[in-house]
């Protein structure tokens, strides 16, 4: 009678035991590194390109942006991320399948203007609020806007343009005189 009363926690420890080794042969081969290989080009395209950090002027956060190549839709895309300066996660500012870059922190730290072409448009400035939102789009130029700059005030920018060409030209004129009250002007 003795020996039934040992036998179930006997078999229990025992069972036990050969989990716990099951277990920690399960764990070994998991972490057993693995074998050097060849990069692929599958891994080249798992590279994100980190460029163009931006630290806010109280020092407190930093914006920045990743590009991602993809193989299947064969192009790059440019996001605009923000992590805080003393270390945590970070936010991703811009939208996805929209390429957006140059963050520029505005001197009051309010706000971050950065560069973008959306909806088949021309390369504009836009801003965001750096406590979030959507973009709005600051800028209308008939050409792409190469580069801008802050006011120390946070007021105004001053934008980089290239000369438009004949056909940008051509484009503006046709816009405007789409627009309600302009379709007599000529």
């Amino acid at each position: 009678m003795r020996f039934r009363s040992l036998a179930l926690p006997f078999c229990a420890l025992v069972l036990a035991f050969y989990l716990l080794v099951a277990f920690a042969a399960a764990q070994s081969a998991a972490s057993t590194p693995a074998a050097p290989r060849a990069i692929t080009v599958d891994d080249a395209f798992e590279i994100h390109e980190v460029r163009d950090p931006q630290i806010s002027d109280d020092g407190k956060w930093v914006a920045y942006t990743v590009s991602t190549a993809s193989l299947k839709e064969d192009k790059t895309e440019t996001r605009i991320w923000m992590a805080p300066a003393g270390g945590g996660d970070a936010i991703v500012m811009t939208a996805e399948d929209v390429s957006s870059s140059h963050p520029r922190w505005s001197p009051n730290g309010h706000y971050l203007a950065f560069l973008s072409k959306r909806n088949e448009g021309k390369t504009q400035v836009w801003l965001l609020n750096r406590m979030g939102g959507e973009a709005q789009k600051l800028t209308d130029a008939i050409q792409d806007v190469d580069d801008f700059s802050w006011s120390p005030d946070s007021k105004r920018l001053v934008l980089v343009l290239r000369d438009p060409s004949p056909e940008e030209l051509d484009e503006a004129k046709t816009k405007d005189k789409e627009k309600p009250g302009n379709e007599d002007k000529e």
